[in-house]
């Protein structure tokens, strides 16, 4: 026939756009792995926090130690301007040592490694935030770039479309309005293009400035999306062990350690500390005498008490927070897991099913507008199907990502 070559063209695009991956492949192209690898080091973030432990863990030696004893020098009997010690009539030099009595600096210290352990948890839950913003920054980054592959064979496709409409039109056979349709959904698609090359200027920057390289460096596109093939199991994980391996739930334990901690030792501060002087006193060049002195605390006006109060509360607070918060974390990880496994059936619906039945539709209006049976809009919106099935799939591959990284960001697990 005379439109073979035209049609051929048609036949062999539109299996290409079914059957393509639509991702060119670049030996440069960073894995999310190597950028994972380079992730803590890198994010200000993860420094602040990590600068926060250290000054967490150092705090427990000092919330062990003993209180910094004081020193006193008294000049006694002056009778002129000279204040030397051996020309006064006696000089004390006295030494005062506080004792904390009923193991006050034991739950101090019970205190500050608490705080250090939450330092800790707060790191790793930091960490994640980071991994997960990686994740969906990585997967903005594919989707953008395989959308720019759709929309360039699908283009490639509207181009040879138009090509049959020019010759259907030239021997009278199509009208000149075909023509036009298939520019204006060219130019749609080139509009579509510059989105797809915005976002993924967008995903780039992200990256970039997650790793620490310049934010204007460019990203070779990747080869794939990060495996989720650990999320299910990752969720049983944390399913089974009721939050217990989440850096969120653990910031919350510690906390609510720190407060009991706090409680005790506002109970015990009630009690008296205990309080030692020595005294050697200077008359003239000589000590001839020395003095000893001991003390007690004397809880008189009801500040230990109030305190007391005060720390029973804020421990009721923190009871309170942790359970919060184990409701929050299996709450957002089973919306998480309903995410991604709705994502993942329909991207097998769409794979499996609707992209095949989207060729067999787009066959048959090749068929019925050589026959003159069916228009071009009918043939326009075929090709769209296809476009749209394969822009469906993609989205439900990302969704997958997002539901993962929104499951590794609430709960510190990665997967």
């Amino acid at each position: 026939m005379r439109y073979r070559f035209v049609d051929a063209l048609l036949i062999t695009a539109i299996a290409a756009l079914c059957t393509a991956t639509a991702v060119f492949a670049d030996t440069g192209a960073p894995s999310y792995e190597s950028l994972l690898v380079r992730l803590g080091s890198a994010h200000p973030d993860y420094q602040a926090i990590q600068g926060e432990a250290s000054a967490a863990l150092a705090a427990i030696e000092a919330a062990g130690a003993m209180p910094d004893p004081s020193v006193r020098v008294e000049l006694m009997d002056i009778d002129d301007y000279n204040l030397r010690p051996d020309r006064v009539g006696t000089t004390k030099y006295s030494f005062e040592q506080m004792f904390p009595l009923w193991g006050k600096r034991g739950l101090k210290r019970d205190v500050a490694e608490a705080g250090y352990a939450a330092a800790q948890a707060r790191a790793e839950l930091t960490l994640a935030e980071l991994r997960a913003m990686l994740r969906a920054a990585y997967a903005g980054l594919y989707a953008a770039h395989t959308g720019r592959g759709i929309n360039a064979e699908v283009q490639a496709l509207l181009e040879d479309m138009g090509l049959s409409a020019r010759k259907r039109y030239a021997n009278g056979m199509a009208a000149q309005q075909d023509i036009i349709k298939a520019r204006t959904e060219q130019t749609m698609l080139r509009a579509e293009a510059e989105e797809l090359n915005g976002r993924y200027r967008r995903a780039s920057v992200v990256i970039n400035s997650l790793v620490g390289d310049p934010l204007d460096t460019p990203l070779a596109p990747p080869a794939a999306l990060p495996d989720t093939s650990g999320f299910t199991q990752a969720w049983r994980r944390f399913d089974e062990s009721q939050g217990g391996n989440s850096p969120a739930l653990a910031i919350a334990e510690r906390e609510l350690q720190q407060r009991r901690a706090a409680r005790e030792l506002a109970a015990r501060e009630r009690y008296p500390d205990l309080a030692v002087g020595v005294t050697p006193v200077q008359t003239g060049n000589s000590v001839d005498t020395w003095e000893l002195m001991l003390g007690v605390t004397v809880p008189l006006y009801g500040g230990t008490r109030a305190m007391e109060k005060e720390q029973v509360a804020m421990l009721g607070a923190a009871q309170d927070r942790r359970r919060a918060e184990l409701l929050r974390l299996r709450s957002a990880a089973g919306e998480a897991r309903a995410d991604y496994e709705a994502a993942r059936a329909r991207q097998t619906l769409f794979d499996e099913q609707l992209l095949a039945e989207s060729e067999l539709n787009y066959r048959s209006a090749i068929a019925g507008y050589q026959a003159g049976q069916v228009d071009f809009d009918t043939l326009i919106e075929a090709a769209r199907q296809i476009r749209n099935v394969r822009l469906q799939s993609l989205d439900a591959a990302v969704q997958q990502q997002m539901a993962v990284a929104q499951f590794e960001r609430i709960t510190g697990v990665q997967p």
